[in-house]
């Protein structure tokens, strides 16, 4: 059976049990909390355990602020195809059944663990004293959490700053910031059968997934982020993969015909096997 991308039309593990890390303390920071205000993203980094062997821990909010994406990186090798997983973040008021992918990040030669839930759930994380992230089939990673209400505000106040640089769409925004017209080019026809991910094919996984956009004054993506999510994370995260290294569109233009910054959500991309 060969897999085949069909487009429709409109469209971070320690040593020891699982049983015996749920009477383990969280793990205690080694620094400060680091916000890094992108071009592309808001994310803020921490690192925790030993500066020895740190194990990093970080908070990444969509462009459009509506998901969060929990990331856990350690310095090792990780699994040469990204694996999904079933797992769940708990910040103390009971679990959330979380997207998860492994997979290792090779240019940093990083083992890293991505946890996505929604902005609703992440905001149980203001009155939480600790996070659990739960893997099914793996020991927990629990980490000590300390001025999250003022670290959530500082997120929210650079998504809010790249929102208005990429020209999100949003009513009050676009009088601010008009674009005469929007980006356009149709990313679809960029996917081949080879695109198919491997582990997605060996399970016969199928899905439909839509992605918004973050395109620059050039036509290029800057960004990319998963709106609406296929139910299956290895077809989602191969989509942003494959729209961020090939992906080109035309430039949105402001109402002179000057080329600017702007954002797009793609027409539905359906993963079907094929047979």
């Amino acid at each position: 059976m060969l897999g085949r991308v069909c487009v429709a039309c409109g469209a971070i593990s320690l040593l020891f049990s699982a049983a015996t890390v749920a009477a383990q303390p969280p793990l205690e920071p080694i620094g400060k909390w680091d916000l890094d205000y992108g071009e592309a993203q808001c994310i803020a980094v921490r690192d925790y355990g030993s500066a020895e062997n740190p194990i990093s821990f970080a908070i990444r909010p969509a462009p459009n602020g509506e998901t969060f994406e929990l990331l856990i990186a350690r310095k090792t090798s990780g699994p040469r195809f990204a694996q999904e997983l079933e797992g769940s973040v708990d910040f103390g008021g009971g679990p959330n059944k979380a997207w998860l992918l492994h997979y290792e990040l090779r240019t940093k030669n990083l083992d890293v663990y991505q946890f996505r839930i929604s902005a609703v759930e992440m905001a149980e994380a203001r009155s939480a004293h600790a996070v659990t992230l739960r893997i099914k089939g793996a020991p927990d990673f629990a980490f000590e959490l300390d001025s999250i209400p003022q670290l959530l505000d500082g997120l929210d106040a650079c998504t809010a700053d790249l929102k208005r640089y990429w020209n999100i769409d949003d009513a009050k925004q676009a009088k601010q910031e008009p674009v005469g017209k929007s980006a356009r080019g149709d990313v679809r026809t960029i996917f081949t059968a080879n695109d198919y991910p491997t582990e997605a094919s060996s399970r016969h996984q199928q899905g439909q997934s839509q992605f918004l956009l973050l395109v620059d004054e050039k036509g290029h993506v800057a960004g990319c982020h998963v709106v609406v999510a296929s139910g299956v994370p290895a077809l989602d995260a191969m989509g942003c993969q494959v729209i961020s290294g090939e992906g080109e569109v035309h430039a949105a233009t402001d109402n002179s015909g000057k080329p600017v910054r702007s954002s797009v959500i793609t027409p539905p991309i359906r993963w079907q096997m094929e047979g």
